[in-house]
């Protein structure tokens, strides 16, 4: 690991509390609880792991470092705001946090060729208009589900594609084939575009096509990830990561046709979008999200302070043995969550906490894990 970001660490600890936040606060602020979700548990996660990745990507430190530290500040502070029902100056800050980010960023970046560095770059973009229509939405200017989804499908989107289209073969030893993937990132874009576009001008019919062309595009990723996956001639089992990463793209397709059939059928809106957000990101994102922070988390802290320590690997900085246990115990509970979330109260109640039990045993095997062996380790 040419480059150990100090921050990131950080942004995805406050990524999981943000998403246990937004759990608790479905029952009492919807709004507050969807915008912790996607701003707080979203965004840090993709601020703090391109922090760690896009140096690592391009062999050199990151532009400005101490500039993620006042990004970080700048996040805490918009969503303070947006606790006080401050949505205009909340949305600024956050805005502002962004591009910061944005300038360290891209400043790194100096070779522009790989794909993971493209989708990455493309996320960065699609982010600070997501934050910019987030802003706008609490003017009453655009609506706040084109914020959502230049966030979701634009950001959120790229960047696992780009991630998991490097990390994946990496992890499986096996190989990526470029040309599909340079297809992949063009047909993203446009299909991205088409999507916001159409929210933008509420065209219905052009959004029925959008939700087909990007459910068809995520069908071509899943197709290069199968082909990555059968390259593997020694059949040993699965990293854990890789897992996670297979459980979640299992989700997406489900997920994207339960956006078809709300665009298709806007009068069944009410009824799917429950489900399309908690198939999409507390399943797809988040389960994501969870392979990423098992891999780049202890090998964060390991770089860091013990890499030239005798006696000290990866493994000391997580619960690897319970890490398979863990992840077909969080399978189990994800879909009973599913269940009760479409039974009346108290199985709504019932489901959040049983989200909130997997998200807590996450913790405890990772960033629990970590803190108490990096205080044993520093004596």
């Amino acid at each position: 690991m040419y480059y150990v970001s100090k921050i990131t660490p950080f942004f995805l600890f406050k990524a999981l509390i943000f998403l246990g936040l937004s759990l608790v606060l479905r029952h009492t602020d919807w709004l507050l609880s969807v915008i912790f979700l996607l701003y707080g548990f979203i965004t840090s996660t993709l601020i703090g792991a391109m922090y760690q990745i896009v140096p690592n990507s391009q062999s050199r430190k990151l532009y400005l470092p101490q500039l993620s530290y006042l990004v970080f500040i700048l996040n805490i502070t918009g969503f303070v705001l947006f606790s006080l029902k401050k949505g205009v100056w909340a949305s600024g800050v956050l805005l502002i946090s962004y591009l910061l980010f944005s300038t360290s960023v891209f400043l790194t970046i100096k070779n522009w060729k790989p794909i993971t560095v493209r989708f990455l770059s493309v996320s960065v973009v699609f982010l600070n208009l997501s934050a910019i229509f987030l802003l706008l939405s609490q003017l009453n200017l655009v609506p706040f589900k084109l914020a959502v989804h230049t966030l979701t499908l634009g950001a959120m989107l790229n960047a696992v594609y780009g991630v998991e289209l490097a990390w994946i073969p990496m992890l499986t030893m096996t190989t990526l084939n470029f040309k599909k993937a340079l297809n992949l990132f063009y047909f993203k874009q446009f299909s991205t575009l088409l999507i916001l576009v159409s929210f933008y001008i509420t065209a219905y019919n052009l959004l029925v096509f959008a939700s087909i062309v990007e459910f068809v595009v995520a069908l071509f990723y899943l197709s290069q990830i199968y082909s990555i996956l059968k390259q593997r001639r020694i059949k040993l089992t699965l990293p854990i990561p890789v897992k996670f990463f297979i459980f979640a793209l299992l989700l997406l397709p489900f997920g994207l046709f339960v956006g078809v059939l709300m665009s298709t059928f806007p009068e069944w809106t009410s009824t799917l979008l429950k489900l399309h957000y908690n198939i999409l990101i507390y399943g797809f994102t988040a389960f994501t999200i969870f392979g990423g922070i098992a891999h780049l988390l202890p090998r964060i802290i390991y770089n860091w302070k013990f890499s030239e320590r005798q006696g000290v690997s990866i493994t000391d900085f997580i619960d690897e043995p319970s890490l398979p246990a863990f992840f077909k115990f969080s399978v189990g509970l994800y879909l009973a969550y599913l269940i009760l979330n479409f039974l009346p109260d108290p199985a709504h109640l019932v489901s959040s906490l049983t989200y909130i039990v997997l998200l807590l045993y996450f913790l405890r095997l990772t960033f629990f894990k970590t803190l108490s062996a990096f205080l044993y380790l520093r004596r």
